[in-house]
């Protein structure tokens, strides 16, 4: 099934002497095609602050990616002499699943370990809403003999900007926007295949989250933490380091650790967006005028009823109340079109 799910590979690699597989540390993304260049941005982030690593990225889309975004991708591998492999996915493999919160792009991730079997014995996955800040040797030297992944548990901030663990039942809970993936632990444990199992019985009986004790809203993190339980390793929080850019829960956030290695704007406010004015998003603004997408401009329009919450409290804040009015109306209707379909 995960064999089969790619249509398409297209390969830029700027250098005969070096083929993905004498990459130093292989780097996975599941994205939407129509909406490439925050991975981008975190491609140069990352080749920036590791220019002694040699890192093979491959970038799983639900489409194939247009012209004009993959010159941008060709150019960002010239310049930093790197190889990037494109996959075009079969999304009737995760049919029936649900997709109304997160793109169908979050699931990829199941699909990535069976492809990249023949190339690498571990790789990083990592979503896009993440600006990388430091090397990434740290995780070249975890043994992952003993473990199916390496992963970060969930957290919240302080006032003072330090952690606080988000736990369930008095269980660990890690965040999967960050996991070091042992490929084969992994395929051998079938990780793929449980996850898919648990999230087609929720998704066809509602009934049944209660018997595991989520609610499943995140439903991909939340399948592979029943999964996975007991199987990963837990890294310190400058791994994978959890901040919400939304002002109402850290506005007076301006600074985080000096050793943060990724920094994950996990929230639904996002750095590229237009509204977002929080001071952590100069983060990735830094590295997106670095990079290929320099020109292109920041979104304009939320698509998402929270994120047009979000805008109209950035017309709020201008003093454009009729704007301010306009969005939050629309996000209403937008989260009550949503509840109606998800009753059908």
């Amino acid at each position: 099934m995960f064999e089969n799910a790619v249509k398409q590979k297209n390969f830029i690699q700027c250098s005969n002497d070096f083929p993905s597989r004498k990459a130093n540390l292989h780097i996975a993304f599941g994205i939407s095609a129509d909406f490439t260049y925050p991975v981008g941005v975190l491609m140069t982030s990352l080749l920036e602050n590791n220019a002694k690593l040699k890192i093979a990225f491959h970038v799983f889309a639900d489409n194939k990616i247009s012209h004009e975004e993959y010159e941008k991708y060709r150019r960002l591998a010239k310049k930093y002499n790197t190889c990037i492999t494109f996959y075009e996915i079969d999304n009737s493999v995760f049919a029936g699943l649900d997709d109304r919160e997160f793109t169908i792009a979050a699931y990829y991730r199941f699909i990535i370990p069976h492809q990249l079997k023949d190339e690498a014995s571990c790789f990083l996955y990592l979503d896009a809403d993440i600006t990388c800040l430091n090397v990434l040797t740290p995780f070249l030297d975890i043994d992952l003999t003993d473990f199916v992944a390496c992963v970060v548990e969930d957290f919240s901030l302080d006032g003072s900007g330090s952690p606080i663990l988000v736990q369930k039942k008095d269980e660990r809970y890690f965040n999967s926007g960050m996991m070091y993936i042992n490929i084969h632990k992994w395929l051998d444990e079938k990780i793929s295949e449980k996850c898919m199992e648990l999230l087609r019985e929720v998704n066809e009986k509602p009934e049944a989250k209660k018997k595991y004790g989520y609610e499943f809203r995140c439903f991909d993190q939340d399948a592979l933490n029943i999964i996975l339980k007991n199987k990963v390793k837990y890294l310190q929080p400058h791994y994978n380091f959890l901040t919400n850019i939304s002002l109402k829960k850290n506005e007076k956030l301006g600074k985080i650790p000096e050793n943060v290695i990724l920094l994950h704007y996990h929230g639904f406010n996002k750095p590229w967006h237009e509204w977002c004015f929080h001071p952590l998003a100069g983060y990735f603004r830094k590295y997106w005028k670095m990079s290929p997408w320099a020109d292109t401009s920041l979104v304009k329009k939320p698509r998402k009823y929270r994120q047009m919450r979000l805008y109209a409290r950035y017309f709020f804040k201008k003093k454009e109340l009729f704007t301010a009015g306009y969005w939050l109306l629309k996000s209403i209707s937008k989260k009550y079109h949503k509840g109606k379909s998800k009753d059908r």
